[in-house]
């Protein structure tokens, strides 16, 4: 009895700690991509600029079925979960921030392809194919999972 209290104890700090940053981050995606739907145009800026566009592919625009991309989201989804459950990863501060990142990037442009038919887009940067915030968290997520596996290669062993 007393080792299941440890563990739900563990798995309070785990969401306490997880769901605020999730949260705000999914929250500031969508306020983002909000003000760019009502304030942005969809002419190309060239350069760097803020430009609409609506990104009904997946990344960098590439065609693919809608339930296809609606059923690789969720296999990225459910595998992060898988990993940061079998590994045990939200025991570390690192681990979990990126999990909120990936899964914050991950949901906001889920709720666009649900509300809207496709991602909202609006950051142009030269030849780069335009992107938004919840992109940046998904990048930055990868970079913090691979610093750590790059850094501590027992993180993902028991993969």
């Amino acid at each position: 009895m007393i080792m299941k209290r440890k563990k739900a104890n563990k798995m309070d700090k785990l969401w306490k700690a997880f769901m605020p940053i999730f949260l705000v981050l999914l929250g500031v995606d969508q306020i983002a991509k909000a003000l760019a739907v009502k304030y942005l145009d969809t002419h190309d800026v060239g350069g760097v600029g803020l430009s609409l566009t609506y990104n009904d592919g997946i990344v960098f625009g590439i065609d693919m079925p809608t339930v296809y991309i609606y059923a690789l989201t969720i296999f990225v989804l459910i595998f992060g979960v898988y990993v940061v459950a079998k590994n045990k990863l939200w025991q570390d501060r690192m681990h979990m921030a990126g999990f909120s990142l990936l899964l914050a990037g991950a949901v906001g442009n889920l709720v666009d392809r649900i509300r809207v038919g496709a991602v909202i887009d609006f950051v142009k940067v030269y030849w780069w194919p335009t992107f938004n915030l919840a992109d940046v968290f998904i990048v930055a997520a990868v970079i913090l999972f691979a610093w750590e596996i790059i850094v501590n290669e027992e993180a993902f062993a028991d993969l």
